[in-house]
């Protein structure tokens, strides 16, 4: 139970990193977070759903909103593919 509650901190605190980048409009936060993650999934902890944390690469679709459709653009599960990895 308490590795549960950690890995549930640590998902939370990617998260808030996220949401910095996008309040303070820095794609650099992101690439961070983005890095923790990876570094937390090489060592076999999931990451949880990228798609929650960042906003869409190809639309700016904002963390939690839904992906907009752009022709040419293919779309899974209502997400854009690069929204969704990392």
């Amino acid at each position: 139970a308490p590795a549960r509650r950690n890995l549930e901190r640590a998902r939370r605190s990617i998260q808030q990193i996220h949401e910095a980048a996008v309040r303070h409009r820095d794609p650099a936060l992101h690439d961070l977070a983005d890095e923790i993650s990876e570094i937390a999934m090489t060592l076999g902890h999931d990451a949880g759903p990228v798609q929650d944390w960042r906003p869409c690469p190809v639309c700016g679709a904002q963390p939690g909103s839904h992906c907009a459709r752009l022709p040419g653009h293919e779309m899974v599960n209502d997400m854009h593919p690069e929204r969704t990895s990392l």
